[in-house]
């Protein structure tokens, strides 16, 4: 039933779906009910992806035809436009929706085959309220956003997770694409133009995964160690004299990550080992590739390769240090069957649990032990 074409019903209880109309202006269609689990997938084998947003714009119509004005009291929805399509998409009681169609009127006048609430005066219209243009964001990257942000599972709230906080969301997404960098290289040991194509948001980062990783298994798992002395990795650290107030700041937020960490066991002076150390994980794959996963203070790092060595003596295409800070075996295991990179980033972004903007470089390797921990093999 939830991905099986139908018409969508009213009502006002949560599904926690999403209904996807792929053709809102053709009147013989119907349309599809996804669950958060189908979500990236389904959608992709429905539609094209990959299209690019040119625009998009936040409007906004009444909650009721007795209303003078939508001023304060309003639904607001998101209307993209791509090169082939007009899309919208919105939160309501009932579910989550994604429109698509050829001519602008049949996802911002109707929503699911019916006119919009509309007033009996000028202000109780559809009103357009912003827009912005769509840089290179694709769809595809919009669905991983919407997904990661557990958007289908987070029930309506009138105050908290209602239509207006949804579309603001969604169109923030669109207009700050650029806001969780990300350092991704799928062929670190071959010759690169340029390192700075390898940034890229999060979202992307999952649709390259996806395709790269469609038919890799994990076999083997390992944490390797080096000393954060040899970390030539250039990035953003906290000058001493600013690191009181900067922990105030960050210390509630990393403490739910601190406490899962303790939580695992390690000795006392493993743990005061991980302040001088730094540790990263590598994963093999069943096709003969490696994947490193590390956590730097402001960004993650996934490196993809054939040769192992490279992961082992480059972060970012620049060595990690000499022959006295190389990289040394800490510990491995072989991995959990049937999982890929797609589960490591679904442990790390699905609902952003285990992310912050800034985490200090002794806090960093707590990450890559709760990426062993949840994939070796039992």
């Amino acid at each position: 039933m939830s991905s099986s074409r139908s018409s969508a019903s009213v009502g006002s209880t949560y599904t926690r779906k999403l209904y996807f109309d792929p053709r809102a202006d053709q009147a013989d269609t119907g349309g599809y009910w996804i669950t958060d689990h189908e979500l990236r997938q389904k959608l992709a084998n429905l539609i094209d992806t990959e299209e690019k947003i040119k625009n998009a714009s936040v409007y906004s119509n009444p909650l009721s035809s007795w209303q003078m004005t939508n001023i304060w009291l309003y639904h607001a929805f998101v209307v993209i436009e791509t090169n082939d399509w007009w899309w919208s998409i919105e939160k309501n009681m009932e579910s989550i929706t994604i429109q698509r169609s050829k001519n602008l009127e049949s996802v911002r006048d109707m929503y699911q085959r019916k006119k919009r609430t509309t007033g009996w005066t000028p202000l109780t219209k559809i009103r357009k309220n912003e827009t912005t243009g769509g840089g290179n964001t694709t769809i595809k990257e919009l669905i991983n956003y919407i997904w990661r942000k557990d958007c289908l599972n987070d029930v309506y709230h009138l105050l908290d997770e209602n239509c207006q906080k949804f579309a603001a969301m969604v169109f923030d997404r669109i207009k700050s694409p650029y806001n969780d960098q990300v350092y991704f290289d799928e062929a670190a040991d071959q010759p690169r133009f340029s390192a700075s194509s390898c940034y890229m948001s999060v979202d992307k980062v999952f649709s390259e995964v996806q395709r790269l990783s469609a038919s890799e298994t994990f076999t083997k798992l390992e944490i390797y160690k080096v000393p954060i002395s040899s970390w030539n990795i250039p990035d953003f650290f906290v000058p001493v004299f600013l690191l009181p107030l900067f922990l105030i700041i960050t210390v509630p937020i990393a403490a739910p990550i601190v406490a899962a960490i303790s939580a695992l066991g390690y000795s006392t002076a493993k743990k005061s080992e991980l302040f001088s150390h730094y540790l990263f994980v590598v994963f093999e794959t069943n096709e003969g590739t490696y994947w490193s996963f590390e956590r730097l203070p402001t960004r993650f790092t996934i490196q993809r390769a054939r040769n192992k060595d490279i992961l082992l003596k480059e972060c970012q295409r620049i060595s990690r240090g000499t022959w006295l800070s190389k990289a040394n075996l800490e510990k491995l295991n072989v991995a959990v069957r049937h999982q890929n990179m797609n589960a490591v980033l679904e442990f790390i972004w699905k609902k952003d649990k285990l992310v912050m903007f800034y985490m200090p470089a002794g806090l960093c390797s707590q990450i890559a032990l709760r990426i062993y921990d949840q994939f070796k093999g039992k």
